[in-house]
């Protein structure tokens, strides 16, 4: 009996070790937005969520366009924006184009001029794009979504210099680049400084092509 068990402890190790060195060692993207073996994250902006430093959320319809700083073509895409606990969230679809959109939430298609791909929102609080839509290192992208929603971004300051933030708090007003909002600091109103553009709270994940 106790040379029986001794086998099969020593099978069942063997099989152990063999199944770990079979591994193929890519990385994983773990938490709340789920875990895809292979996906890595490109760009995650996530700057402090504190008023007193220039982060607040809102509630609008929401674009935002980025810049994919490394080289080469990206796919099975994840996207998503932050809560103001930083959690993963996502409402309506998501809208990935080539090219700005300045025209009403509801008139997005895949006839949209510079339409690349669609997702859906997901329980992750992520939208995953379908294995056919790619990106490209080095080009500019924004995406929107049809749907109203809470998340977290700048308030008067540009926390993210490859792309900007988009809005609109109404179905039927067009998308607009968000600028910087002024503060009242120790109640006097400090003007908006001129120039800027915010950003919101997002992250961006793919596979390497």
């Amino acid at each position: 009996m106790r040379r029986s068990f001794a086998l099969a402890v020593a099978v069942f190790t063997g099989l152990m070790t063999g199944a770990c060195a079979d591994g193929s060692g890519e990385n994983q993207v773990t938490g709340p937005g789920g875990t895809t073996s292979g996906v890595r994250t490109l760009m995650d902006v996530t700057d402090g969520l504190d008023v007193t430093t220039g982060q607040v959320g809102t509630f609008n319809w929401a674009g935002q366009s980025f810049v994919v700083s490394e080289s080469g073509t990206f796919g099975d895409l994840r996207f998503n924006f932050y809560s103001y606990q930083k959690r993963p969230v996502a409402f309506g679809n998501l809208y990935l184009l080539t090219q700005e959109y300045l025209g009403v939430p509801g008139v997005l298609s895949s006839s949209t001029p510079g339409f690349v791909a669609r997702a859906a929102s997901n329980a992750d609080g992520v939208y995953a794009f379908a294995d056919s839509a790619v990106v490209t290192g080095g080009t500019k992208y924004w995406v929107y979504t049809d749907a109203q929603g809470s998340f977290a971004g700048s308030f008067d300051t540009d926390i993210y210099t490859g792309g900007d933030l988009y809005l609109t708090g109404f179905p039927t007003n067009p998308f607009r680049k968000a600028p910087a909002s002024g503060r009242m600091v120790n109640g006097v109103l400090v003007p908006a400084p001129p120039g800027v553009f915010l950003d919101a709270n997002f992250r961006l994940q793919a596979r390497g092509r």
